[in-house]
């Protein structure tokens, strides 16, 4: 028995070797340090306190239109931060920056850290934003960049699995965020799903025709203290995924479809976006590897 143990840990050990080998890509730049990607960055419908000239309110003093691709608040800018270019995402007004359209089998690797402002409508809530992937009409995966809760899984309309079990150990940041959530987001209750790497697949179906929220929360947590760069990493491998916070993996996603005409298929492919959610973040160093075959992080699950 013992033999046979030895003889499975190095033959695992020769099947990791040379599944890192494989992946030859290179690191490319997502973002060169000058100018924003060249993409139509979107934003959403912005809050009735910000004054935005000729663009359409009710008789209540609220916006009925959104911005779309125009940027006259200036939420995504190229700005110098400790003697280094960054993109500065504002978060006046939700939206987002789209890095990359498309995008199929990648690793992407980022650095992000949160700014001093967080608007008058945020007020209250954890700082917010998001990395959206595999992003297509009405449909996405969303890594979580939630102050006290980054690297967790918000969904709708997908169908997916994840090892989870249920805890009523719910991040702080999501018990302050929830008086403000939970009209809009039913599936936020005192006991969640949480990542387990040693539990049973959690399967989602698509959550009620699409109208509930798919939510995993991210496990370990390990992010820095408020200040400091983090580090983000974004695994894709056909339709499975791997969320990192500072080199640790804390999320899992498999075998994910979308529904289209009553047809299932699998959700392979997208855009890549960095969210705008009301709070100012930067981000730098952002690159990307293609993969050419499984990576090491995914064999445990496949």
């Amino acid at each position: 028995m013992r033999k046979f143990k030895l003889v499975k840990i190095v033959l695992v050990s020769i099947n990791l070797a040379f599944l890192s080998n494989c992946q030859n890509s290179k690191w490319e730049p997502l973002f060169d340090g000058k100018k924003l990607p060249p993409y139509n960055h979107y934003l959403g419908i912005p809050d009735s306190s910000i004054n935005i000239p000729g663009l359409k309110k009710d008789s209540l003093g609220n916006y009925i239109e959104g911005l779309g691709w125009n940027d006259p608040l200036n939420v995504y800018s190229v700005v110098s931060l400790e003697g280094k270019q960054v993109i500065r995402i504002s978060g006046q007004v939700i939206g987002g920056l789209i890095l990359s359209e498309n995008l199929a089998n990648y690793h992407l690797r980022l650095k992000f850290k949160w700014g001093k402002i967080k608007w008058e409508w945020m007020k209250g809530r954890p700082k917010d934003g998001g990395i959206l992937y595999h992003q297509r009409k009405r449909i996405r995966h969303e890594l979580q960049i939630h102050e006290g809760d980054v690297g967790s899984y918000w969904a709708k309309k997908v169908i997916l699995d994840i090892p989870a079990s249920y805890s009523s150990e719910i991040p702080e940041a999501i018990v302050k965020a929830k008086p403000f959530l939970q009209p809009l987001v039913s599936t936020l209750h005192d006991t969640m799903l949480v990542f387990n790497h040693d539990a049973p697949l959690h399967h989602f179906d698509g959550g009620n025709g699409g109208k509930d929220w798919q939510i995993v929360i991210a496990n370990p947590y390990n992010e820095k203290p408020h200040g400091e760069w983090n580090t983000l990493e974004l695994i894709c491998w056909e339709n499975h995924a791997v969320h990192l916070v500072n080199g640790k993996v804390n999320l899992v996603v498999l075998n994910a479809h979308f529904e289209e005409d009553g047809k299932l298929f699998p959700l392979v492919s997208g855009n890549l976006t960095l969210q705008s959610e009301g709070a100012e973040i930067y981000f730098k160093d952002i690159q990307l590897k293609k993969l050419d075959s499984t990576p090491a992080e995914l064999i445990d699950y496949l």
